[in-house]
């Protein structure tokens, strides 16, 4: 025997109700949006430059020169845990000028550490930047980690934040050489150290055989401050981002005498040469990087997922383009966590006459 049941709103008592319209009945049901957006374009931005990214932010001045492969006598390089498969004068990869050697690591094991001591401290103070040229051989995967931090011998400590070396790389540019610089801010408290005088390596984790790379030319920058431009929520926020729009133009003339197809060069920035260190991108969450990327000429823009020339055009003199990236699914920054992204710039782009990129979002009020 079937229960009766009905419909109520049990704060009103009211019924739903039902309708027969050609003989088929129904309960008339209304529907709205769990929750309320309000669509937002936002740039990547910077608190001096705001959102112009065709700065220069090249290193400058005079470095401390750490370790160049021993071509030349800089800081002592040696193994503090294992070593067996590191080389700190191989003759196979050598990135310096009329230099024959690198520092070779074959792929270590897990844990492995090496350091570059001074034997003398160095005023971080002095410097904005450590850089260093990497090349990976082969191996390097995601799930592969190394890091890098800084140490103070007296007291046998680490000083201030270590990182890792593949939320600056291209880890899928193998066989050539690449720069990484990493903002010494992002080291933490070894920015203002006064006691710093050892880099210490280590192989932090590995996704299946540890890669096989090279370093070469370390060394403490002295002037040209890497500028990083920011998108985060507002306070009380979420900010769903759903992709961005990179828009560049240049003194550039990119007539096809046949205009079959846009005279866009690959690997350049529409004429500006292949950057060294790169544009960085990473996306932090709940304090950790969990995405990052580095562009270095046209072509590493178009190798994003679903990426696509949205349009270009020209005057015989100057040149635009702007490339439409489109998530596969919404990059979520949550206030409370400082979620954000960020795009640092560590070359001189101040060759462009425009760089921005925007971010199409929609905002969610959490309060």
């Amino acid at each position: 025997m079937p229960i009766k049941a009905h419909i109520t709103d049990p704060s009103t008592g009211n019924k739903a109700n039902v309708i027969d319209e050609n003989g088929q009945k129904s309960v008339i049901v209304s529907t709205r949006p769990l929750k309320i957006y309000q669509n937002k374009i936002l740039f990547f931005t910077n608190p001096i430059y705001g959102p112009n990214m065709n700065k220069n932010a090249a290193a400058g001045g005079v470095p401390e020169n750490i370790h160049d492969g021993t071509d030349n006598a800089y800081w002592t390089a040696s193994d503090v845990v294992g070593g067996i498969k590191t080389t700190f004068d191989s003759a196979d990869q050598n990135h310096t000028a009329a230099g024959a050697k690198s520092v070779l690591v074959d792929s270590s094991p897990v844990d492995d550490v090496f350091q570059f001591a001074k034997g003398g401290n160095v005023n971080c103070n002095n410097y904005t930047s450590l850089s260093m040229w990497l090349y990976i051989d082969q191996y390097w995967e995601i799930g592969d980690s190394v890091e890098i931090y800084g140490w103070d011998s007296a007291s046998n400590t680490q000083i201030g934040n270590s990182v890792y070396l593949e939320n600056y790389a291209d880890i899928n540019t193998v066989d050539s050489w690449q720069q990484l610089i990493i903002p010494l801010t992002d080291f933490g408290a070894l920015a203002t150290s006064t006691i710093l005088d050892t880099f210490r390596v280590r192989i932090a984790a590995k996704a299946a055989q540890s890669p096989k790379f090279y370093l070469d030319d370390i060394q403490l920058e002295q002037t040209g401050t890497s500028i990083t431009y920011t998108i985060q929520p507002e306070k009380g926020t979420w900010l769903r981002v759903k992709g961005f729009n990179i828009v560049m133009a240049d003194a550039y003339n990119s007539n096809l005498a046949d205009s079959s197809i846009p005279k866009i060069p690959y690997n350049t920035l529409l004429g500006v040469a292949a950057l060294s260190a790169g544009i960085v991108y990473q996306r932090t969450q709940e304090g950790e990087i969990v995405n990052s990327s580095t562009i270095r000429q046209f072509i590493d823009i178009m190798q994003f997922s679903n990426a696509r020339i949205g349009g270009a055009g020209g005057d015989g003199t100057n040149t635009w383009v702007n490339v439409l990236i489109d998530f596969s699914d919404d990059a979520i920054l949550k206030y409370e966590n400082e979620d954000k992204m960020t795009l640092t710039i560590s070359d001189d782009l101040s060759g462009l006459l425009l760089f921005r990129v925007g971010a199409s979002c929609s905002v969610e009020i959490r309060e």
